[in-house]
Order: structure tokens, then sequence, then C-alpha cells
């Protein structure tokens, strides 16, 4: 049993210490200790638990470590334990108020390389019919032609590409959802929006484009939002994120670019989901 001064404060000192040392021996050395003072002050039966409980258990969910997740019932492994820990903190991460994530993302997109994705155009004449066949009725579309008639009636907008036969070739094979596949593998590492070790999946819905082919210098401007998923342990998937993105490119300027407009989680993860998740990765990684 600990004297109630060194459990009381000790925890306490622990909820600091973790967020700077987050490795599994202090992981599991902090939900013991949570155990050890919740016992001591419900013997006590004088400090009020339904204040501190709260800020505990706040602490311990952003690293999957409730009490729903060290039940008797079943006792998660060490890499379970990880993936727990892993999905709590992109979550924190998403949750930020100093938007530290938001601005760490858009510095990884600004690597974008306009000759490099115009030559995959280039090489690739067969995205056009993309555009043509699919991406016209996917996408909400606006074509601005050369003499600024707005045109979004995708018909309309078919017809006039079919029909022109200037030199906007390269915007008319980039004015698909393959303008934003750049964007998304530079999202994708270790610490990026898109983190493999959590086995995370994407898909893009609400994508509007817009292209401009009024002015000097004739250019698109996309948007979408980017989903962010991860396995829920039940062969189904757990939204985890959301991004909007917008990509602008100019073939003249040979300028590529876009920049995340917004971040933020999909919704709260409940310890439940969040284990279930953390198991399907382990089980995932073992194969």
């Amino acid at each position: 049993m600990l004297y109630k001064r060194d459990s009381l404060w000790g925890a306490l000192d622990l909820i600091d210490g973790i967020v700077d040392d987050v490795e599994i021996n202090v992981v599991n050395e902090f939900a013991k200790r949570y155990s050890e003072v919740k016992q001591d002050l419900q013997e006590w039966n004088k400090d009020p638990l339904e204040k501190l409980d709260p800020i505990l258990h706040y602490k311990l969910q952003y690293f999957g470590l409730s009490q729903k997740c060290y039940s008797d019932d079943y006792v998660p492994s060490p890499l379970e334990q990880q993936k727990c820990k892993e999905i709590r903190s992109l979550e924190y991460s998403l949750r930020s108020s100093e938007n530290k994530f938001l601005q760490q993302l858009n510095v990884a997109i600004q690597s974008l390389s306009a000759q490099e994705f115009l030559q995959y155009c280039q090489d690739q004449p067969e995205l056009k019919e993309l555009t043509l066949k699919k991406d016209l009725t996917r996408m909400q579309y606006t074509l601005y032609t050369p003499n600024g008639d707005k045109l979004t009636d995708p018909q309309q907008i078919a017809h006039f590409i079919q029909s022109d036969d200037s030199k906007n070739e390269l915007l008319y094979r980039a004015s698909n959802q393959i303008i934003f596949a750049d964007v998304i593998t530079k999202l994708t590492s270790f610490d990026g929006l898109v983190r493999p070790q959590l086995s995370a999946g994407t898909f893009v819905n609400d994508s509007s484009l817009i292209l401009d082919l009024s002015c000097d210098e004739p250019h698109l401007r996309a948007e979408c939002f980017l989903n962010v998923s991860i396995p829920d342990g039940h062969d189904d998937r757990l939204s985890l994120a959301g991004a909007l993105i917008e990509v602008c490119l100019c073939p003249a300027r040979q300028e590529f670019s876009a920049k995340v407009l917004y971040l933020g989680p999909c919704h709260d993860l409940s310890d439940q989901q969040v284990k279930d998740a953390a198991k399907s990765m382990a089980e995932l990684a073992s194969m």
C-alpha cells in the first residue's frame, strides 16, 4: 500500500511524464499506478474520486490504456499496446488546437514536382478518357471556355473537350482524380496523415474541379475531401480523420501546388474501438 501523498502526487507526476516518454514500460507503470491510486482513494473515502478520475482517465485514453484495455478478461500483447498508443497519438495530433500537425503536412506537400506530373500526363494519353468517361460525372465539374462561357453540364463539357484541338491537352488529361495522387503519396508516411503502420487507407469524396481556359495561362484548381480509415477489427473500416485538400496546376508556369485547408478527426473513438483496431493491426502484422 502506498502512502497517500506519494500515491496521489506520484500518479500526477506520471501524467506529465507520459507525454514525453511513452515507451511500453512507462505506460505499464502508469496503468499500474493508476489502479493503486484509485484503490487507495476508495479505501480512504476522503478525497473526491470523481474529480481525480476523469483527469487520469483522459490521459490514459489517448494512449489506449483505459481500464477496459487492462481488464482481467483480456490482456493485450505488447504489439497491441503499441498500436493503441499510435492510434491515440494520431488522434491527439488531429485534435491539437495549435495546428502543428496541419503545418507539418503542408510542409510535406510543398515538394510536388510540376515537371514530373506533366511528364506523367504526357506519357499517359488514356487519362483524357478517364476525364471524359468517369470523372466528369463523378466530380463537381466547371469549365470556363476561352470565350468566358461557363459550362457545368457533363455532356456539354465532354463535347467541348472532344472538339478542342488547342494546346490544352495536358490539362484535360490532368482534370480528373489523378490530380490528387501525388498529394496523397506525400501525406503517406510513418508520421504523416496516412500511416502505413496503422494499415491506413484512403478514399476521396465530395471532389470538385474548375478548369479555366479563359485566361492567358489556362489552369485548373481541384478540391477534395480525403477520408482516412483504419481496420476496425470486424472486417470493416473505421473512419479516423478527414482532410480538405486543394490542388492547383498551371502548365504554362510549370506550377503544381497543394494545400491542406482543413484537418480533423471524424469522431471520438471509444476505448473498445481502439482496442479492436489495435488487435486487428497486430494480427495483420503477424501474417
